[in-house]
């Protein structure tokens, strides 16, 4: 899918942190946002061996967790924790001939990764967002303890940061294109298809 960000407007103040709690009167759960805290964000750059470093001793462990399975089964938290291992690998697989042009972004809530965004290269006009991640846990259905809206507000983040690198349009590979159509991004056409081709629904 992708993104035209010469019409991009960033969310004000980003997306703010915010948790599910249950109405004492309904046993609803509604939503209440935090107001005192913000999400941080950090980039990695695998230019640099510092940032490598960096990346394997306080992002790995993270994905690490992530991945873990759980019982009983939940759709949301699986497929979280399947982006997780998937990225894991993928990140695993290009650092090991060194640097290169990389890029990890992650969001953090009162000093715990909460979301986790890889883009392995960043120099096109057109740069792709490979995988962005949210915290298993708090995908939970109906979980109230874990904080949620960072993987908006670290996706807000990269395309602010690609904008103002001279991006024309970001590109994002996602299992969620509903999410993203109602939110102005576009299918790209089947480089599969035949020109001409009709497709059915």
């Amino acid at each position: 899918m992708t993104l035209d960000l010469q019409n991009y407007q960033p969310a004000d103040n980003g997306s703010p942190p915010y948790f599910f709690e249950v109405d004492s009167t309904t046993g609803d759960l509604i939503k209440v946002v935090d107001t005192g805290n913000s999400f941080q964000f950090k980039t990695y750059n695998f230019r640099t061996t510092v940032d490598i470093e960096s990346y394997i001793e306080e992002v790995e462990p993270v994905l690490l967790k992530w991945r873990e399975e759980i019982e009983p089964f939940d759709e949301e938290f699986h497929s979280s924790s399947s982006l997780s291992d998937g990225m894991l690998a993928d990140l695993r697989y290009d650092l090991r001939s060194g640097p290169f042009s990389g890029e990890v972004h992650v969001a953090t809530y009162e000093g715990r990764i909460e979301a986790i965004s890889y883009v392995p290269n960043t120099a096109d006009e057109v740069p792709e967002i490979d995988t962005i991640v949210a915290n298993p846990w708090g995908m939970i259905k109906g979980q109230t303890t874990n904080v949620k809206g960072a993987g908006s507000s670290l996706l807000d983040y990269i395309l602010q940061k690609f904008r103002s690198r001279g991006a024309v349009k970001a590109r994002l590979y996602s299992e969620r294109d509903q999410y993203y159509l109602d939110r102005g991004w576009q299918r790209e056409p089947d480089p599969w298809q035949e020109d001409g081709a009709c497709g059915g629904e």
